[in-house]
């Protein structure tokens, strides 16, 4: 029998020989990371007395937590729990943008966010009730992901994300069973590493991805706030990443203007 110090032995391997063989993906997203939390914690006091912007400023916060998260699982080769938080960051960054571009997704975002505190609160006192489960119901129906993405993106657009790169998060998220051991390094063959080294990298190209539309997020969502020397930095850093990794569609909305979607493609 194995005890718990034999697997964290086996994980932390991969964690060695991961960082090893793809340093220059680990360095760009610790720098990736620790840039964006220090431009989370600059702007979280001038944000403060603007609630729909604090709203996306918390949703950019939990996204580089997750991100976080979702590296050390990689380099550890547990990959579908990487993918899972991957989801979640790739949703959230459209979330964003929708808070940022359309009032009314805005405002029943709200509602809805409300009447769920509403209904915890509700169901210990023993008076939620049918009707505002149904009320409930039918805001999550009219705010749902897919919808908020079509008003985003153009159909093309649209497509390419649910049929490509959200398609691929989300089967990380719900893997087969048949894939369940490659995120354990115990099989005789050795560590996950040694099976699938190009499965630990491009986890880390999707992570990568997310971390440059992340930061691009951030300076369309709150430029007018920011210093200008601060906004350079950001949109090198972003274009730095995106030349590391194969070209891929942005998650700045093609169906609105935004003033950063077009400046970042000139730096």
């Amino acid at each position: 029998m194995h005890d718990y110090g034999y697997l964290t032995a086996l994980h932390g391997k991969v964690w060695a020989a991961s960082g090893k063989l793809f340093q220059e993906e680990c360095s760009l997203i610790e720098v990736g990371v620790s840039s964006s939390l220090n431009r989370y914690l600059l702007l979280a006091p001038k944000v403060r007395k603007d609630k729909r912007k604090s709203q996306i400023l918390a949703l950019f916060y939990r996204n580089c937590i997750y991100i976080f998260a979702a590296y050390n699982l990689i380099r550890r080769g547990m990959l579908d729990p990487a993918g899972n938080n991957m989801r979640t960051v790739f949703e959230t960054i459209v979330w964003q943008y929708a808070y940022l571009t359309e009032d009314r997704i805005y405002e029943d975002s709200m509602a809805l966010e409300s009447l769920e505190e509403q209904k915890l609160k509700l169901i210990k006192a023993k008076k939620w009730s049918n009707t505002k489960e149904r009320n409930l119901q039918n805001l999550r129906r009219k705010n749902s992901f897919q919808k908020a993405m079509k008003k985003l993106y153009s159909k093309r657009a649209y497509e390419r994300f649910f049929f490509n790169q959200y398609w691929a998060l989300c089967q990380k998220s719900h893997t087969s069973i048949f894939g369940a051991n490659l995120n354990t390094p115990t099989m005789a063959m050795g560590t996950t590493l040694d099976r699938q080294p190009g499965e630990i990298k491009g986890n880390l190209s999707a992570l990568l991805y997310l971390c440059a539309e992340n930061l691009i997020c951030f300076l369309n969502c709150f430029w007018d706030i920011m210093d200008q020397k601060d906004i350079d930095t950001a949109l090198v850093l972003a274009n730095r990443i995106n030349k590391s990794i194969p070209p891929a569609l942005t998650l700045a909305p093609d169906t609105k203007k935004l003033e950063f979607t077009l400046r970042f493609k000139e730096v």
